[in-house]
Formats: C-alpha cells, sequence, structure tokens
C-alpha cells in the first residue's frame, strides 16, 4: 500500500471578479474549491497512474471538514487525524479583466503534543512492506523531529519511507536514514550548505549520504532531476515546454518516482516515469495536475545521462 502524510494541508478559495473595486460591492462571476496540499496532490497523480493510495494528515475546524469531505467526493481515500485550531484557507481572488491574483491566507494551525501524537499512532499502524510518503512543511507545535520519528519507526517494520521537506525537517530526516529523499536543488542546497548549480556537483555532495539514504532526487525545474543510488547516478531532463504553471510540479514528480518503486521498475525507470509526470503537470495551468495519457506521450521524449 501507498501512504502519504500532509501535516500542513489548506483549502483553496478561488473567487473570479470582473475588477476588484474597493469601497464597493463586488459581484463574484465565479468560485472554485480545492483540496491542497503536497501529499494530497502525491496521492492524486499516483491514482492517475492507475495505483491506490490513502491520504493521512491534520485537518480542523469546519475548513478541515471541507477539505476531507472534497477529497471523499473526489474519491480520494483519506485518514485524517482531527485537531481542535482550523486549517488554513488560502482565498485567491483574481481579477479577470487586468488578470492579476491577490491570495490572502489564513492563520495557520497550532497543534497540540497530544494532536500529534494521535497521528503518530495511526502511521504506526501502516502495514509492514508500505511506502510513506511524507512532505511538506511541519505546523507550529510539532516538533521538527517529528518526521524523523515517524522514519525511524516505520524503518523497523520495513516500511519504505520517502522524504520531501526542507530545512531543519530535511536535516533531521535524513538522518534518520530513510529510504529516499527528494529536495529541490535549493533544499539540497541548504542540506549540505552549499549553493549548488550543475549535475555533477550534486553527486558530489549527494555521496556522504549514501550510506543512510538508498535513493536521493534532487528536482532541478526545466532542468529535470538527478538521481543517486548504488544502482548509478541519473540526469533525467524533459523535453522542453512551455511552462504554464509550477504548481504541483514536484509532487508529480514524487508520485512518479514512488509509483515507479513500489511496481517494481528499477530506479531509472522510476526517475523517468517521476520526471515525465512532473513536466505533464506544468503543462496544466492552476490546479491541474496531469494525466496518465500526457505522463505517457513525455515519456518517450525523457533524456536519460548516466554518470
Amino acid at each position: 500500500m501507498l501512504y502519504t502524510v500532509t501535516l500542513s494541508p489548506f483549502l483553496d478559495r478561488i473567487v473570479e471578479v470582473g475588477e476588484l473595486v474597493y469601497d464597493d460591492v463586488n459581484e463574484i462571476a465565479g468560485e472554485r474549491r480545492y483540496a491542497g496540499g503536497k501529499g494530497i496532490d502525491v496521492c492524486r497523480v499516483i491514482k492517475e497512474l492507475g495505483g491506490e493510495s490513502t491520504a493521512l494528515g491534520l485537518a480542523g475546524g469546519y475548513n478541515g471538514l471541507e477539505l476531507v469531505g472534497r477529497l471523499i467526493d473526489e474519491a480520494t481515500l483519506c485518514d485524517f487525524t482531527r485537531i481542535h485550531d482550523e486549517t488554513r484557507a488560502h482565498i485567491i481572488i483574481f481579477q479577470k479583466k487586468k488578470k492579476i491574483e491577490t491570495l490572502l491566507g489564513t492563520p495557520w494551525p497550532i497543534v497540540s503534543e497530544i494532536e500529534a501524537d494521535r497521528l503518530l499512532g495511526k502511521i504506526r499502524e501502516i502495514p509492514a512492506g508500505s511506502f510513506v510518503v511524507l512532505s511538506g512543511p511541519i505546523p507550529q507545535g510539532v516538533s521538527d523531529s517529528f518526521y524523523a520519528e515517524v522514519i525511524a519507526t516505520l524503518k523497523e517494520k520495513d516500511v519504505k519511507v520517502v522524504l520531501d521537506a526542507d530545512m531543519e525537517a530535511l536535516v533531521r530526516g535524513t538522518d534518520a536514514g530513510p529510504y529516499l529523499i527528494k529536495p529541490n536543488i535549493h533544499e539540497f542546497g541548504r542540506l549540505v550548505g552549499e549553493n549548488l548549480t550543475g549535475v555533477e556537483e550534486i553527486i558530489e555532495h549527494a555521496r556522504p549520504y549514501a550510506d543512510k539514504v538508498k535513493y536521493t532526487v534532487v528536482s532541478m525545474g526545466a532542468k529535470g532531476a538527478v538521481g543517486i543510488s548504488d544502482e548509478g547516478n541519473f540526469h533525467v531532463a524533459p523535453p522542453k515546454i512551455r511552462v504554464r504553471s509550477s504548481f504541483g510540479a514536484g509532487d508529480s514528480l514524487v508520485a512518479g518516482v514512488v509509483f515507479g518503486l513500489s511496481s517494481g521498475h528499477s530506479f531509472e525507470d522510476a526517475l523517468t516515469l517521476g520526471v515525465a509526470a512532473g513536466t505533464a503537470s506544468a503543462l496544466s495551468a492552476g490546479h491541474g495536475l496531469c494525466t496518465r495519457d500526457e505522463i505517457e506521450a513525455i515519456k518517450k521524449d525523457v533524456v536519460i545521462e548516466k554518470f
């Protein structure tokens, strides 16, 4: 089974107006609502690829209820742990005439130790042999070592943990020895304390982690991704495209790699699938991610170089 953990999900509310007029009533021309979060998007892409996964995480208040309800409506399996504070909401005002977006964000929830422990208890019940993706920021009230604790706990059950995080959560999580880490090039640079720009630099700085982490995948935006493992080091480059939105591209890459590895594919093939999925998502505007047909079409034009 595949699982994702999203500690900081959010509810997006996108409202469209012709033009925002101050000190007056503005009629809303259209409205859309989405359940958002890195692990949630990973689940969506895994589903598109033909797999099945369950989204775990923290959700609270009326926003949390709506978030879970919307996931159920779209047939995304989920089992969120309730918290007292309200799940964060993004209110995005789009002015059609000026093509301007204004984002208003509500405060992040504060999570209690008891609430975090409830989620940890649920994570401990994940069956042996599963894949678990930990992704996104850690909310206030939860220790920066939360991901590291999850990794240490699940490794004892032969659960393969994938970590997509930043800053202290990435540092501590990597030290705990996950199955795979997936920082972008800037996050990886912060991990190793260097400003990295090239493929060979990434490979060189990933070597010290080889005894802790089986697979390291560093995403590089339009340049694709670098994969480091004892199976070989690879640079996987996508075809040139006209990017419409970078929303969810990194999460789509994670989904493709995890789905590939969990299906028994080689690391090289899983990387190829991940880069194709991330590229396909960049072709979609707004909250659209990718379709299986788009991924398969792009895969044919992905270029792989072994180092």
